[in-house]
Parts: structure tokens; sequence; C-alpha cells
């Protein structure tokens, strides 16, 4: 053990900290931090570690502004002459937690988020390996100023290019081929390369929470997107286009609507790899959307422009200073 390093371990539920319940017929959460901490043999933490419970809750359940309580909790933590901090969660939504804590981590420590996809107790469980080498990171200096890296079946990840593909493997969260930022080899963390951050919001801010994704299907959305345009609550809607960032021109009377009520609307495209393009003239194209005053989301994917645009909302960003803030200018 690393006398030097102290590693901060929080436990924020998923199925690493659930066990089966008979009267339930499945798995809920039962274990706490400190629980899955004994997992692992004291004389083989790499790390002096501590411990907070902060929640149980399978990450289905979790919204924006209760990750913002939870990154608020890290950056207080962080005060503390941390190494870095590990967090355990769920995969269901964790490529959205990585995401959201890297845009307003502005420290040079590393927060490491991991997971299971097999439950403790069951036959291969992949959650004390997982934790382990999320310990083994965060107490490394070589992830620092790396940001935010997810942890899973050996490997880091960046939280701008992390996705789960897949519902029950226990390689769920990957990349499309961009490649881990590192491997966990002989028990070292070995980094491959360095990602590309985009901007970070240095002071904390309390990301906006009524913001709405709309994805274009064949013929489909305009019953959801005439209520959303009704909704007085609505603070900003992203649209998942098809292609290069185009949508059914039924859509765009109401899509003009909400820009003129001052709610902030971004164009992404659906694609799993893809990028905003203005090079179609039709009519709901992406072109003729940010003529409309439609903000594009260049390479976000719409998971990741929903979460960027909620914290520009509450950063106080509009118009220009907004757009510039999605594209990283």
């Amino acid at each position: 053990m690393s006398e030097s390093s102290k590693v901060l371990l929080v436990a924020a539920g998923g199925t690493i900290g659930m066990m089966y319940d008979e009267r339930a017929k499945g798995y809920v959460p039962g274990l706490n931090a400190g629980e899955m901490l004994s997992w692992l043999k004291s004389k083989d933490l790499p790390c002096e570690v501590s411990v907070v419970d902060w929640s149980h809750q399978p990450s289905s359940h979790y919204n924006i502004r209760m990750m913002a309580d939870l990154v608020e909790l890290l950056r207080k933590e962080a005060a503390q002459g941390l190494s870095g901090i590990v967090v355990t969660t769920g995969t269901d939504s964790m490529e959205e937690m990585a995401y959201l804590v890297d845009l307003l981590w502005p420290y040079p420590y590393p927060v490491i988020i991991t997971g299971s996809m097999v439950p403790h107790g069951e036959l291969s469980s992949d959650g004390p390996r997982n934790l382990y080498h999320s310990l083994l990171a965060a107490s490394s200096e070589s992830t620092w100023g790396l940001g935010v890296l997810v942890c899973f079946q050996d490997q880091l990840f960046a939280a701008n290019e992390v996705y789960k593909l897949n519902s029950y493997r226990k390689d769920a969260m990957t990349t499309l081929n961009k490649g881990p930022v590192a491997e966990i080899v002989a028990n070292k963390t070995c980094v491959l390369k360095k990602p590309k951050r985009g901007r970070v919001i240095e002071e904390m801010v309390q990301p906006a929470k009524e913001v709405e994704i709309l994805w274009a299907t064949l013929g489909g959305g305009e019953r959801i997107l005439k209520m959303l345009a009704e909704d007085e609550n609505l603070e900003g809607l992203v649209l998942a286009g098809f292609g290069a960032g185009n949508v059914n021109p039924a859509w765009v009377p109401q899509i003009r609507q909400i820009v003129r009520n001052d709610v902030p609307v971004v164009i992404t495209s659906r694609c799993l790899q893809a990028r905003v393009l203005t090079c179609y003239g039709y009519e709901g194209s992406a072109q003729k959307l940010i003529e409309l005053g439609v903000l594009s989301g260049g390479n976000l994917t719409p998971l990741q422009a929903r979460l960027k645009l909620a914290v520009g909302i509450g950063k106080g960003f509009t118009g220009k200073d907004l757009q510039s803030y999605l594209l990283d200018q």
C-alpha cells in the first residue's frame, strides 16, 4: 500500500452494490461502500481508502439535479488532499454520469467511475476486480489530468467517449472505435493516450433540470413535440435528428415556436458516429433549422448534448455564448 495515496470511495448504487432478494424475486440494493471494500484484502489495497455512502439506488432512478448533488460532494471532498476518487454506480446511466461530472471537474486528480454487470455472490462477478482496478487507477499519478474515466474489464475509458453497448455482457462499457485511455496490466496503470476533454466549467453550477430529448423516427414525434412546445416549464430541448441532423418537416412549426419562446433547441444526430452537417437545403434539414435559431450540437451525442445544454443554461449562457460552449469554441 502506498502511504502517500489517499482515495475516496463513494457508493452511488448500481448492480455492483446489489444482492438477490427472494421476496423481490430479483436483485436489489443491499451493500454499502465498506462492505464492497471488504471484498479486497487490506494488505492488497494499493492506497489508503476512506468511504462515503451517497446513495444505494439503481442508476436508472437518478436525474440531473441528483447528479449535480453528487458533483458537489466530489468537489468538496477533492479539497481534502486526495489522490483520486472512485465512484461505484450502475451502468444504466454511467456514461451520462461520467460525462456530467467531467463537464464540472476542474481538478487534476482523477475520478474513476466503475460498477459491475454481474452482482456480488454470483459466479464470475466482475465487481471486485473492477473495484480493485479503479482504486489502482485513482491512486496512480499517471491518471492525473485525464479527467473522469470509466473503469471496466481492465480498461479505462474517457468520459466523452464511453458507451454502454450491451445490456448483459461484462464488457458492456466500451467505445466506438476509439479504444481505451489506459489499461490495467499486472496491477499497473498503463496510459495509452490522453483524451481530448471539452471545456470545463471551473465553478460549480446548478444545471437546468427541465431539458428533454426528442428522437426522430419514421413519421413520429409530432404530437410529443407539440406538447413540449406548450410546456411552460421546458428549459431546453435536444433533437436527435436523422443522419446529418435532419428532421421531418412536420416538426418545423413547433420547433419555430419553441425557439420563439426563448427556449434553446439543439440539433444532433441519432447516428452512433455522427456530426451535424449543413450540406442539405431542404425543409427540416440542419441548415434550415439553424437558420431558425436552432443551435448545432456538432459531434455531441444526444445524451451528451442534453447534459452540456443543461450545464450551459445553468451557467447562464445564451445565444452565441451557448453555441460556443456546446462546440468548445
